[in-house]
């Protein structure tokens, strides 16, 4: 019997939104860019990020490997595993990280067709053995973002996305978003 409407369960659908709802328990924050927070060309492999790493606080676990010019991370949380493309850059002193959900990874099929690649934003730092992942706060852009000239952007009561185009994304992030005090605490990773 076919049967239509919206009560029928979508297997791709219900993983997405477990995607989604995976995205703030991995510390991946709540500011998000339509594209790329880096310039064409610029981003890629760290070898200092390669590798299997451990939180310190948590069981979760962060595998990063190289994939051509960039980035596979796989993120381990208890049962559900999440598949992201990266890419590691500077701007300034510091050292960023631009991860999207990798193809497939939040839906199958012709579901991965509405998944809207959303890229985070975070900063790293290597501390001896120790990797520190800090994500933007979206509360701390609520002062920043009423006074600076800032790409085109769709603010809901917790979240923050960017729709400006790469190199508008780029240049925002050079001019203010440098500032460490936009950051959360950092999420700590040790190796194995």
């Amino acid at each position: 019997m076919v049967t239509h409407g919206f009560n029928q369960r979508k297997p791709g659908l219900i993983r997405k939104l477990k995607c989604l709802l995976l995205l703030p328990m991995l510390g991946l924050g709540c500011v998000y860019s339509i594209q790329p927070w880096h310039r064409a060309g610029t981003g890629g492999g760290d070898p200092a990020l390669l590798g299997v790493w451990v939180e310190v606080d948590k069981s979760n676990t962060w595998v990063f490997t190289q994939q051509g010019d960039s980035l596979s991370v796989l993120y381990q949380a208890d049962k559900e595993l999440a598949r992201f493309n990266g890419a590691s850059f500077t701007s300034g002193a510091w050292s960023f990280l631009d991860l999207c959900p990798a193809d497939g990874s939040c839906g199958e099929g012709v579901a991965a067709w509405y998944l809207l690649p959303l890229h985070g934003l975070h900063r790293w730092e290597m501390r001896g053995d120790t990797l520190l992942l800090a994500s933007l706060k979206a509360q701390a852009l609520d002062s920043l973002m009423s006074g600076v000239d800032h790409p085109p952007l769709d603010r809901g009561s917790d979240r923050w996305v960017f729709t400006g185009n790469r190199e508008e994304m780029a240049a925002f992030l050079d001019r203010h978003l440098l500032d460490l005090g936009l950051y959360d605490s950092p999420t700590v990773l040790v190796r194995p």
